[in-house]
């Protein structure tokens, strides 16, 4: 901590040094009638220039002096003032509509170019569309990303199981996106800002993930976007956040506790909704500061902290059937970064660490299984972009990512079902019962670079990943006796070579083609010598994406075809008595392969939104010697269409989603075990039946008004507005002779109120 202390305040000192005549300038245009704010105005200042973003604001680095700021579009009014600026400054400019013959002011937004598939959202946007107002579940409604089924928190990416898509907040690895049942996101909803996604062949600052990443920017607290105070409640939870400037430093803080279970209790018992939709309780709060060590320097900081807890009970007529489950997750995050803007790039240095405990007590009937883990996380990152010249752009990094895991387990085997276990819902699990206690270590260091190379219309990236492990357990077999236990260990190196090609047709127009090879570790819940196999390693992965784009702003067309090869995934052995310590072999393999083409809109006449359809085809195999099967969360076919659009006081969003149901394995028959008393189901071809097709229409609306001194919104949203009853899984009588659907929720209304200032 020495060290690093002396590294920050050389750092500090040196920039404050070259930085003496140096001021910053931020400011935020809005439109004098309206009071909206301006995006997409060129501002010069002497010989800077910048551009606003969608919430109207620029900063420029200047000398201290005199100056005259100019303000420029097509649809403006050139504005120009003069500024004397003798130090670091904020303003407020008010611009004018250009006299059009129509009357109408239109505002054009232009769209940036992107990787194929590639998705960035404001978080203003992201509260637009249906989502309960929370900026984080525009994730479920973006492009690439599976319908959920009802009460789930997994995020499906292009055919990639949940555990194989990685979430980032500043570029910190959080353990989940979403709180339990997947009401509302667990980093924030108030602090976030913007929210990208990259579903495939992403760069290599990213590691550990073979599906997709997605990454969310806590906003500046200094920002307008974060108002002084705000209160929220509706029918799902409350929520405060606020802030506050202390010198240089502003820090902002944010907390929200649910109260969606007590607010159904009110209404009706609870027990009714917990087979259609879990009702959980939850907590989230998060902590920022943000401040200039110098005109250069700028130090960020922040804690998030999230809590959940399920109490849920399915009944049933036979004590021998009825499901009691207990889940309690908890999870902190704490991170520290410094950043330095320089002429020709920057460089920044990020410290992290936390702890999550999780615990799951489940029951089927008198069969019990409990998971408990504890885990220390930490790790550091660093980065160094440089401009070389006008033609090449060199980025060099590095980062490290620990784990410390101690875990519990006792129960069957097959509880919870792994991807690709022959599982019908509410059949009954093995009686056989084991117990394990074992900790895991996870280490990955790894060093990054990038070379961006622009050459007339051709622009590459030739980039690499090179990472070291370490994989530790603590136990390679199982506790027999008074037999020592004796541990595994594995040091593995890995090169990943990662890059795109972009071929700029036209001013419009482009062509791009992006590929990566992929690793991540085992989980470490897979490397128990009772319920998994301590050795495992490494699983592995190849990406392809290659598309096009046109963009007339502020329109944008774009059509993707993707492919992923995925090697060594950790699979359940297919023995009848698999070998001591190798519950789990790591022989899987899968293939992903896929179109998509997405329409969007931003900005055009207060509208932004997107329409993109997916046709795609996700199969695993779990064993060279079985047939190639469906993955388990695999849509074939996906249509969504979702947006918000904005009008004075109004916001109006709304979202339709047409999905194709996930498969199943289908029960041809049973037959009676005397040994259990129970039917026992003859199963048909895995995974080959489906669920229906899920179709369900959801609409948003917001009123804005002043109160006082103060700003307030009400707002209703009613998911499902047609009421359909999608399926969400099948479900069998005792004898397997009939058989249901486990539907999701009716039309489910939400009203809130939001007080601010």
């Amino acid at each position: 901590m020495r060290s690093l202390a002396a590294v920050v305040i050389v750092v500090a000192a040196a920039a404050a040094a070259q930085a003496q005549a140096i001021a910053t300038l931020k400011g935020r245009v809005i439109d004098r009638a309206t009071k909206a704010p301006v995006a997409g105005a060129v501002i010069t200042v002497g010989n800077e220039l910048a551009a606003t973003d969608d919430a109207g604001e620029f900063s420029l680095a200047l000398p201290r002096g005199r100056y005259t700021i100019e303000i420029t579009a097509a649809w403006l009014r050139t504005h120009r003032q003069p500024l004397a600026l003798t130090g670091d400054a904020e303003l407020v400019i008010e611009v004018e509509a250009a006299d059009e013959a129509s009357g109408e002011r239109i505002e054009i937004t232009d769209i940036a170019p992107t990787a194929p598939g590639e998705t960035k959202v404001d978080a203003r946007t992201a509260r637009s569309v249906p989502g309960g107002g929370d900026a984080g579940k525009i994730v479920q409604s973006l492009p690439a990303v599976a319908r959920p089924p009802a009460g789930s928190a997994e995020i499906v990416v292009w055919g990639a199981a949940p555990r194989d898509t990685r979430v980032f907040v500043d570029g910190v690895p959080v353990p989940a996106l979403y709180h339990l049942g997947g009401y509302r996101s667990a980093v924030g909803n108030d602090l976030i800002g913007d929210i990208k996604l990259t579903p495939a062949a992403f760069g290599p600052d990213r590691g550990r993930a073979i599906g997709g990443v997605i990454d969310l920017g806590i906003d500046d607290p200094g920002s307008d976007r974060i108002p002084t105070w705000r209160a929220q409640l509706d029918v799902l939870d409350g929520s405060l956040v606020g802030k506050q400037r202390l010198g240089p430093i502003t820090v902002a803080a944010a907390v929200r506790q649910s109260w969606l279970d007590r607010a159904i209790g009110a209404v009706t018992d609870p027990a009714e909704l917990a087979p259609n939709a879990p009702l959980p309780r939850w907590t989230d709060a998060q902590l920022v500061a943000r401040g200039k060590l110098s005109a250069q320097v700028t130090v960020i900081g922040w804690v998030l902290g999230s809590l959940d807890a399920l109490d849920r009970t399915l009944a049933s007529t036979d004590p021998a059937t009825e499901v009691r489950e207990q889940i309690d997750q908890r999870w902190v995050r704490a991170q520290v970064t410094l950043r330095r803007e320089r002429a020709t790039g920057f460089e920044a240095g990020t410290v992290w660490f936390g702890r999550e405990r999780t615990s799951d007590d489940y029951r089927f009937g008198m069969i019990p299984a409990r998971h408990a883990n504890a885990a220390w996380v930490g790790g550091a990152r660093g980065v160094q972009q440089a401009r070389l010249s006008e033609a090449l752009t060199l980025t060099l990094g590095g980062d490290l990512d620990a784990e410390r895991a101690n875990l519990e387990r006792t129960g069957s085997l097959t509880i919870p079902a792994r991807e690709g276990d022959l599982h019908i819902f509410g059949q009954p699990p093995g009686d056989d019962v084991a117990s394990d206690r074992w900790t895991a270590t996870t280490l990955d260091l790894a060093g990054h670079g990038a070379l961006d190379l622009r050459a007339g219309r051709v622009t590459a990236t030739l980039g690499g990943r090179f990472d070291g492990w370490l994989l530790d357990a603590s136990r390679l077999t199982p506790r027999v006796g008074t037999t020592p236990g004796i541990g595994a260990q594995q040091i593995l190196f890995t090169q990943d070579p990662r890059g795109s090609v972009q071929v700029r047709l036209s001013s419009a127009a482009q062509l791009r083609i992006d590929a990566g090879r992929y690793h991540q570790a085992r989980a470490a819940s897979d490397a128990s010598a009772v319920f998994g196999t301590p050795t495992l390693g490494l699983e592995r992965a190849w990406h392809v994406t290659a598309g096009g784009q046109w963009r007339h702003a502020p329109f944008a067309i774009e059509a993707a075809g993707y492919a992923r090869w995925l090697d060594d995934l950790v699979a359940r052995d297919l023995a009848v008595t698999p070998p001591l310590a190798e519950a789990l072999t790591q022989g899987g393999t899968g293939r992903v392969l896929g179109v998509q083409v997405t329409a969007r809109v931003v900005g055009w006449r207060g509208l932004t939104g997107w329409l993109s359809y997916a046709l795609s085809r996700s199969t695993r195999k779990d064993a060279a010697s079985q047939v190639r099967r469906l993955f388990d969360h695999d849509q074939t076919h996906g249509l969504i269409a979702a947006g918000g659009w904005e009008h004075g006081p109004w916001t109006i969003g709304g979202r339709v989603r047409v999905s194709t149901g996930e498969p199943r394995t289908d029960v041809l028959g049973a037959y009676f075990d005397s040994r259990s008393g129970r039917f026992q189901p003859i199963r048909g071809p895995h995974n080959g039946a489906r669920l229906p097709t899920f179709f369900a229409a959801d609409l948003r609306g917001e009123r804005r008004f002043a109160i006082a001194a103060m700003r307030a919104a009400v707002y209703l949203e009613v998911q499902n507005l047609t009421g359909r009853a999608n399926a969400e899984e099948i479900i069998y009588s005792a004898d397997f002779s009939t058989k249901g659907y486990l539907t999701s929720l009716p039309l489910l209304a939400l009203a809130g109120l939001r007080i601010e200032r």
